[in-house]
């Protein structure tokens, strides 16, 4: 019997065991704060935002949003270093960035304490220590779906399609620190199905649409489908859904899977880098 993931359900079970947390920093006078910055109008990026605000929302957290068409790397810049003073607890730059502008400089320019994506090369780094404080927000919520449902991670075959530093670089070390045996495909893997089929659990984030189908699984395979789409204005994974979802035994579904997870722990990370800046956790 297959399991289909219920990441909407899991998204609420996580925002509300933040309330008290939430309220004990109020109870010192400050109410976390998110600033956004969004470049351009990717589809994928305009609907997480939509996502991420109504989550906030939902808490009576801040945000403010910084929208631009287009902006000069060195007016991004300055704006991250004005955010860096001000009084907001977490700054997100919603990637991925438009090309011309250099991501990693631009990252690099957040205070750690307030990098909520844990996109700067110093939390990032963290991570090889087995320092999971602030972690990147769609692998730690694949980590959240794998432990909240009882998957057993050691010694297990995974096998993550994406090398990005969003979401398969930190992911396969996470997944490293509790013992599995990861393999990272990307677009220059010559037999992707060679790898894709021996996996006891597949993560596929690539945004091209269908790509997975029943002869990259094998039976009783956990199928971790974050990659994004639209098409025709719908919502549409990397996984053909239908045809592999029988031979899972748990499936996340595009939408509704992973997106909300993603969100769940940005409002997590938010509030831990709320604390940590009042050393609330110390």
């Amino acid at each position: 019997m297959v399991i289909i993931f219920d990441g909407n359900k899991r998204k609420e079970e996580i925002l509300n065991s933040l309330k008290p947390r939430i309220e004990k920093i109020r109870r010192k006078g400050i109410n976390p704060k998110l600033s956004i910055v969004n470049v351009g109008k990717n589809p994928a990026s305009l609907s997480y935002i939509k996502m991420k605000i109504q989550a906030l929302k939902k808490l009576n957290l801040e945000y403010e949003l910084y929208d631009f068409e287009k902006i000069e790397e060195k007016d991004l810049i300055e704006l991250i270093k004005e955010l860096n003073e001000k009084d907001t607890n977490g700054i997100l730059i919603q990637m991925p960035l438009p090309s011309y502008l250099n991501a990693k400089k631009i990252l690099n320019e957040i205070e750690p304490i307030k990098d909520v994506d844990c996109l700067t090369e110093e939390n990032l780094g963290k991570l090889m220590y087995n320092d999971e404080t602030i972690a990147p927000c769609t692998p730690k919520g694949i980590i959240d779906i794998l432990e909240s449902e009882k998957i057993e991670l050691e010694g297990k075959e995974v096998v993550i399609v994406n090398n990005s530093i969003l979401i398969g670089k930190p992911l396969s070390i996470m997944l490293t620190n509790r013992f599995a045996t990861v393999t990272l495909c990307h677009v220059k893997t010559k037999d992707l199905k060679a790898h894709t089929s021996k996996a006891d659990i597949l993560i596929t984030a690539t945004g091209v649409p269908k790509l997975i189908k029943k002869e990259h699984i094998k039976k009783g395979v956990v199928l971790i489908d974050a990659g994004f789409t639209k098409i025709n204005e719908k919502p549409v994974g990397d996984v053909d859904f239908e045809e592999v979802k029988d031979l899972c035994s748990l499936i996340t579904p595009t939408p509704g899977g992973v997106g909300p997870m993603t969100v769940a722990m940005l409002v997590k990370n938010l509030i831990t880098c709320t604390e940590l800046q009042l050393g609330l956790n110390e």
